[in-house]
């Protein structure tokens, strides 16, 4: 009898799995994969910073 649980919590637990799985990606939105693109760097050296490149600090 032991066997026969066994196998009854084996396909209740994959049975789960596969469910789980299928509405984790029905509600990822297909669960394709894009790839992103590169972002922009966010800070940009300006002409200003070489008349800082001289100075001393106090």
């Amino acid at each position: 009898m032991l066997k026969l649980e066994q196998l009854a919590a084996l396909v209740v637990a994959a049975g789960l799995a596969i469910v789980s799985y299928l509405l984790f990606f029905s509600w990822a939105g297909g669960g394709g994969y894009e790839r992103r693109e590169r972002a922009a760097p966010q800070a940009f050296l300006t002409s200003d910073a070489s008349e800082f490149k001289g100075r001393l600090s106090p």
